[in-house]
């Protein structure tokens, strides 16, 4: 099979670590910040895990792809080694010469410790990162633990990052091995993708090698997840055998059938389903599922709080602000029912006549969208996160109810799904239960009820931080810990108080009050601040040039 007989410019589920094909989902942005922030000038000890095939390798490339300045970084694959070999790889990684004809384990320390000063007198940091780290043995892990007490009077000298499977957490939850656990400041576990995001993968990964038609239907869609449980390895194998049956039987699309088929074919006969009752099966699970999702998030139910992610923009001073009027007496209670554009209720500007394609409404509407930030988006941009750092903005994506968007307070492009379709809708202002909305052709104020009837709660924002960094957490020091501590005073009404023998420090006190922010805006309460947290603290103080969702601000 040629890919280029599909228009591919190469094969899209390749299961190389290809960090061009990176997915960002809500766990991956959260899992890439989090590697981040360990190779900050704030680092410390930081620990991803994730299930066999989740995509923790591509994370480790994706960062190695970051071209970090003053950042060295020595990269462990094959950590199953003794001590002495284990400080040879570093060494060697690193670039450091040790002289010694029969180098001991002394030897490559001095070597280890002689570098990272002379490093850190330049002004550069280094960062060991170790993949597969569940296979180090305890006495290796007591070597990074020793490792972890390279350090001036104020600073770590080496950063650590451990990425592995599971088995990690059990490995270091040992009795033995507690003085490693302790010294974590960061951890995460990473996720299988959910039935939403594995759809978003396949196409962002057909997109990636120059396809842009459909080639799976929305069936074969929910049953990949359903086979593959979210697994990003599985859904590529599964995905390409898929590809490879529309090669030999001619066909125009992946259906369930081919999906079923490619399943079989990797995995063997031995399932014990026949795939009608695996299709009829995953059909009602999503159908169930769907059902229970959509009553929670819709009512102000448990996952109508927002979900917490971690990641971390133009001059505000040029941007203008957008002039909106809240809609009229005669407005309220509109024939939005009588017209369509796109598939969306909303009144039609009959100057564009005819919808678009959901790919040109794309564009469009993020073309719209970075306009109120009074930024110009060229044509053919695919995904607005990949250019958001590119015009200084930030981009956060998830699931969420509208409540907790209404938090954030940012205009925000919603994905509405109709007939098996997806359509993009950016919602500038939020007046009540009104909804300025724009779907690439027009604007009209439409009910948020409508819209919460094709909308399952995916997003995309974009939002200006204050302070360029993804966290801010145990270890964390300098003025980024200063202006976390003045916002978190501004938001109980206490005065700020300076911070004690100069620089500040993030300690114990500042973690509580944290913790007690977070939980009293439904956030996940752990602590750390990512940009959901830095989000609602730049909420308490907003310049006023901020385009934001109420009317009138």
């Amino acid at each position: 099979m040629k890919f280029s007989d599909f228009g591919f410019k190469e094969n899209p589920f390749s299961i190389t670590p290809d960090p061009r094909y990176l997915f960002l989902s809500r766990g991956h942005e959260e899992s890439l910040a989090h590697l981040l922030y360990g190779t900050g000038p704030n680092g410390g000890f930081v620990q991803l895990t994730g299930e066999v095939g989740t995509g923790k390798t591509m994370l480790v490339r994706s960062l190695l792809e970051q071209k970090l300045e003053d950042v060295d970084i020595a990269l462990i694959l094959n950590p199953r080694v003794s001590r002495r070999d284990f400080l040879a790889a570093i060494c060697e990684e690193l670039g450091i010469k040790v002289e010694a004809a029969h180098a001991m384990l002394k030897d490559y320390s001095d070597g280890l410790t002689r570098h990272l000063l002379q490093t850190y007198e330049q002004g550069r940091q280094t960062v060991l990162v170790v993949d597969e780290a569940q296979n180090l043995s305890p006495q290796v892990l007591e070597q990074v633990r020793l490792l972890t007490n390279l350090e001036t009077a104020r600073h770590k000298l080496l950063r650590i990052i451990l990425v592995g499977q599971p088995e990690l957490q059990q490995l270091l939850a040992r009795k033995d091995l507690r003085q490693v656990d302790q010294r974590i400041t960061a951890r995460y576990h990473l996720s299988p993708l959910s039935r939403t995001e594995t759809t978003r993968y396949i196409r962002h990964r057909l997109a990636v090698a120059g396809m842009q038609d459909d080639l799976f239907t929305p069936a074969a869609l929910n049953l990949v997840h359903l086979l593959t449980q979210g697994v990003p390895r599985m859904i590529n194998t599964v995905c390409e055998r898929s590809l490879l049956a529309i090669f030999t039987t001619g066909s125009k699309q992946v259906t369930p059938a081919l999906v079923w088929r490619a399943f079989r074919e990797i995995r063997g006969h031995h399932e014990g389903l026949r795939p009608g009752r695996w299709i009829l099966a995953g059909l009602f699970v999503a159908a169930i599922g769907s059902a229970v999702w959509y009553g929670l998030s819709h009512d102000g139910g448990p996952t109508a709080q927002v979900l917490s992610t971690r990641q971390d923009s133009p001059d505000l001073s040029l941007i203008e602000r957008p002039v909106v009027q809240k809609p009229s007496q005669t407005d309220q209670g509109s024939g939005i029912d009588k017209l369509k554009i796109n598939g969306l209720h909303a009144k039609v500007d009959l100057e564009h006549p005819g919808p678009m394609s959901p790919e040109q409404a794309l564009a469009k509407v993020q073309q719209h969208y970075f306009s109120i930030w009074g930024k110009q988006l060229g044509p053919g941009v695919k995904n607005v996160c990949m250019r958001a750092r590119e015009y200084e903005l930030r981009c956060l994506q998830g699931v969420v109810g509208w409540e907790g968007l209404e938090r954030l307070n940012r205009p925000v492009i919603l994905m509405l799904k109709e007939s098996d379709t997806e359509y993009p809708l950016l919602v500038k202002k939020a007046d009540g239960d009104r909804l300025l909305v724009d779907d690439g052709q027009a604007e009209a104020w439409v009910s948020l009820e409508e819209i919460k009837a094709l909308w399952q709660g995916d997003f995309t924002m974009l939002w200006r931080p204050t302070l360029d960094i993804p966290l801010l957490g145990p270890g964390s020091t300098g003025e980024a810990v200063t202006w976390l501590r003045e916002r978190l005073a501004l938001a109980d009404g206490e005065p700020v108080a300076a911070a004690i023998g100069g620089e500040d420090q993030f300690d114990d006190n500042l973690q509580q009050r944290l913790q007690r922010f977070q939980r009293a805006n439904g956030l996940n309460a752990d602590g750390i601040a990512g940009p959901w947290t830095m989000i609602l603290l730049n909420n308490l103080q907003l310049p006023p040039e901020t385009p934001t969702l109420e009317v009138g601000g």
